[in-house]
């Protein structure tokens, strides 16, 4: 009996950890099955980049979809089509590359403005997901970001907002809202 006493343990524990595994896969598949066609199209289309991303810098998943998301409208802008940027950045006078040009909805205070920009323009959709995390972790104005746990949410928009990554005085919550809203915190 002395000997079946460490396999009737080991079995319970094993047991346990597949229903534990089990309830946490159906859980992502839940989560999953609740965003919509667009936002799972993108997300499968382009999770080996965000991880990618995500284990080159540390930006947590959730805010590389997010901001994706949000500026690239899931992949479907013009300006993800055309110039392959699916982060909004614009080549400012350090930019050395190609550029796409278009009239942009930005904001002067509360106020919304239309004007002509010029952003990033990339070969490929990968050299946009490395220029992002280049972009937020090697300027000054988002070095905050090095110090913020990958679960802080808030501290991560609140950062990207206040560093001046977007006109729009709701960026943060923007973003925050599509975090929660499809929980890109459940993605593996």
């Amino acid at each position: 009996m002395k000997r079946l006493q460490p396999f009737i343990h080991y079995s319970t524990f094993a047991l346990g950890l597949i229903l534990v595994c089990s309830f946490i896969s159906e859980r992502n598949q839940a989560a999953a099955a609740e965003r919509p066609w667009k936002v799972r199209a993108y997300i499968q289309k382009h999770d080996f980049l965000a991880e990618a991303l995500h284990q080159e810098t540390g930006i947590p998943k959730a805010i590389i979809y997010a901001v994706a998301g949000l500026e690239s409208d899931w992949g479907r802008s013009e300006l993800a089509k055309h110039a392959n940027n699916h982060f909004g950045i614009k080549s400012k006078p350090e930019w050395r590359g190609l550029e796409y040009c278009k009239p942009t909805q930005e904001y002067n205070g509360q106020k919304m403005v239309t004007q002509n920009d010029c952003f990033r323009k990339y070969p490929l959709i990968r050299r946009s997901y490395e220029d992002f995390g280049d972009f937020l972790m090697q300027s000054e104005r988002y070095a905050i970001l090095k110090t913020l746990e990958a679960n802080d949410y808030t501290g991560w928009t609140d950062a990207i907002q206040s560093g001046g990554y977007a006109t729009d005085p709701e960026y943060a919550h923007k973003l925050r809202g599509i975090i929660w809203r499809y929980r890109l915190t459940q993605i593996p």
